[in-house]
Parts: structure tokens; C-alpha cells; sequence
């Protein structure tokens, strides 16, 4: 009984898997006849290509990205003269 239900698992998903590889390859070769036929209208000359700024993929930003910047801290104060290194004598 185990084994019945194990082979039907198994059975079923491979089904699954088969259809939506199925469902998959024929939207995929929907587009690209779609694709093609885009190419030719634009070889044709029938339509206008898009200019390569309308084609961006990528959202831009809304402000750019900013960065910290190290800043220069003020000097403690020296409570007396510094010493002569051995060298500057």
C-alpha cells in the first residue's frame, strides 16, 4: 500500500514537472516568433526603433547615494612644550 502511494507521488509530479516544462518551452516560442516578427516590421522600416535611453531596464533613482566623508578633529591642547626628537638637534 506504501509503496502504491509513493509510485503515485512520484508519478504525479512527474506529470507536473512534464507540463510545466511543456507550458513553458510554448510561451517561450510564442516569443520568439513575436520577436521575429518585430524584427522584420523594424527591417521593413515600418516602425521607428526606440532610442536606446527609452530601452533602460533599470529604474533610476530617486537621489543619488551619499557617502560619509572623514573630517579632520581638532588638536587636543598641549598642557607644555613638546620634546626634541634625538634626530632634530
Amino acid at each position: 500500500m506504501l509503496s502504491i502511494a509513493i509510485t503515485l507521488l512520484f508519478t504525479l509530479t512527474g506529470l507536473v514537472a512534464t507540463a510545466t516544462v511543456v507550458h513553458c518551452l510554448i510561451g517561450a516560442r510564442a516569443a520568439y516568433v513575436r520577436l521575429m516578427q518585430e524584427g522584420e516590421v523594424l527591417r521593413a522600416g515600418l516602425a521607428l526603433q526606440a532610442a536606446a535611453v527609452e530601452m533602460s531596464l533599470r529604474p533610476r533613482s530617486p537621489a543619488p547615494v551619499r557617502r560619509a566623508v572623514a573630517t579632520r578633529r581638532p588638536a587636543l591642547p598641549v598642557a607644555g612644550p613638546l620634546a626634541n626628537p634625538a634626530f632634530a638637534a
